[in-house]
Parts: structure tokens; C-alpha cells; sequence
């Protein structure tokens, strides 16, 4: 069960770079993480023996994230190269029919896969604290916290542009102690890792919500799991304007749950996860 590591080619020549571990015979899950982020961020589930005795589990650098290229045209950060990039990871590791999980800005992906990948591509798709799409659903689903970060994560201002990724992160874990200091500082230094100009590109492509939900009307299953004290997403206002489209799916809301509901709540989510894919 050795982890393999490796860089991928999207179609328009981007590096992606992309990890995969676990039960070669059973269900894929392919892990999307969030803004300012990288694959860094699940390694608590990479060491997950319930998981990994059970599924395969592929994680990615988005473009402009980590280990992955970064193109300076915000051309090429449109919603098919998104697409195209799951692709080739997915392809890469020689999978078919994955379940796609996308944690915060991750879930976007979910969008772009659904509108520009053939139909049926992903059996399921899980939504973990997620935004859906871009688009106007970020006014009401972000919250005061993440609204008053957003000016300062695209500052020129050195010294505050820090400041905000640290607090950007601090607001992700409800519980951060000396117990999680090191992955604080993983998560912390994956997010200095990105510029004023990654981080607009990543959260600034046009999408289009409807084959989403016309997927959803069509029977594609989802499981969406929040936590009710996320310091920065509203996940009702996910529930209410796009699980609804869903005629098969699950919701389940973790009390006390924060952003980084896989990292603080890890044995409840894999159990859920689990049940989902394994049905």
C-alpha cells in the first residue's frame, strides 16, 4: 500500500502534480482541497488504515496551488481546464467512475466536471464545507469572516497578506492547540506559497451551475457534510440552493463541526465517506 506520487499532464501542457494510496481493488476518491491549499492538507487521511483498506484515494495540487503549474494568463484558469486537469489525474492513475470529494474552493470542481467531462464520468460526488460554483451563491454563502479576509488575501501590502493566510487558516480549525501546531504550519506555509495573482485566478472563472444540478436531478448521488460552527461558510445556504437539485443524496451536519470538518471530526467523516462509496 505504498503511496505514489507523481506529475500529470493536463491537456493544455499544466503540471499537475497528484498522489494516490490505498486498496487498488476498490472505489476511488479523488480529494480536492481548498483555497491556498494543497495536497498537504489530507494527509491525515492518507495515513487513514479504515480508509485505505477500503477505497483508493487520489489528491491534487489545483493549478496555481503547490506542487502544480502556474500559467500566468487568467485565461487558463477557465472551468474546462478544471475539468481537464481532474482528468488527468484521474486518467493518470488509471481509474474510471472516481467519487469526487471537494473540501471549500474544492468543491468548484465539481461544477467544471460535471459541465465539461463526459456524462457519468464520477459516480458521486462529496461536498465537504464546500462552495459549489462561483458565482453569485458566494454573497450569501460566505460569511464576515471569510468577506473581511477576501481585500487582504489579494493585498500588495506584504506584511498583512501574510497575516491574512495565517488567519485564513486559523479560521478553518475551530480547535487549534499545541496538539495540531505542526499541521498549522504546513497549511500556513502551503498558503505563502501563493501570490495575489494565484489567488485571484483561482477563485475568478466563470461557471455554470446548471449541469450541476441537472446532474443531480438525473440521479448522480451526493453526500454533503458541514459542520453547524464553520467560521466561514453559511453550508445552509449550500444546502438550500444546491442539494436540493440532488433526488439522491445525503446531508449530514456534524455539531460543533468547523471548515476543516475531515481534520477535526476525521472518524466520523471517513465513516460516512465509507458508507457512501461502499453502498
Amino acid at each position: 500500500m505504498s503511496k505514489v506520487s507523481k506529475l500529470v499532464t493536463s491537456s493544455d501542457g499544466c503540471e499537475i502534480f497528484a498522489e494516490g494510496v490505498g486498496n487498488l481493488e476498490g472505489p476511488t476518491i479523488v480529494l480536492v482541497h481548498g483555497l491556498g491549499s494543497s495536497t498537504v492538507v489530507f494527509n491525515n487521511l492518507f495515513k487513514d488504515d479504515q480508509l485505505l483498506s477500503k477505497v483508493y484515494l487520489v489528491r491534487y495540487d489545483m493549478r496555481s496551488h503547490g506542487r502544480s503549474g502556474r500559467p500566468l494568463d487568467q485565461s487558463d484558469y477557465s472551468s474546462p481546464k478544471f475539468a481537464e486537469d481532474f482528468m488527468a489525474v484521474v486518467e493518470g492513475f488509471n481509474r474510471q467512475k472516481p467519487y469526487l470529494l471537494g473540501w471549500s474552493l474544492g468543491g468548484t470542481v465539481a461544477t467544471d466536471v460535471c459541465h465539461h467531462c463526459p456524462a457519468g464520468y464520477v459516480s458521486g460526488i462529496i461536498f465537504v464545507s464546500a462552495l459549489p460554483y462561483i458565482g453569485a451563491i458566494m454573497m450569501d454563502l460566505g460569511k464576515e469572516c471569510l468577506k473581511n479576509l477576501h481585500p487582504r488575501l489579494l493585498t500588495q501590502d506584504v506584511a498583512d497578506a501574510l497575516k491574512a493566510r495565517i488567519d485564513f487558516v486559523d479560521s478553518t480549525i475551530n480547535d487549534c492547540n499545541a496538539s495540531n501546531w505542526d499541521d498549522r504550519l504546513l497549511w500556513v506555509g502551503a498558503f505563502s506559497h501563493l501570490n495575489a495573482t494565484d489567488v485571484l485566478n483561482a477563485m475568478s472563472r466563470q461557471q455554470d451551475p446548471e449541469p450541476l444540478f441537472a446532474a443531480g436531478r438525473n440521479g448522480l448521488r451526493l453526500l454533503h457534510l458541514y459542520g453547524d460552527a464553520d467560521q466561514q461558510l453559511d453550508n445552509v445556504v449550500a444546502e438550500a440552493q444546491v442539494s436540493k437539485h440532488f433526488v439522491n443524496k445525503r446531508v449530514v451536519v456534524i455539531k460543533g463541526g468547523g471548515h476543516a470538518l475531515f481534520y477535526e471530526f476525521q472518524g466520523q467523516v471517513v465513516e460516512e465517506v465509507l458508507a457512501f462509496v461502499t453502498m
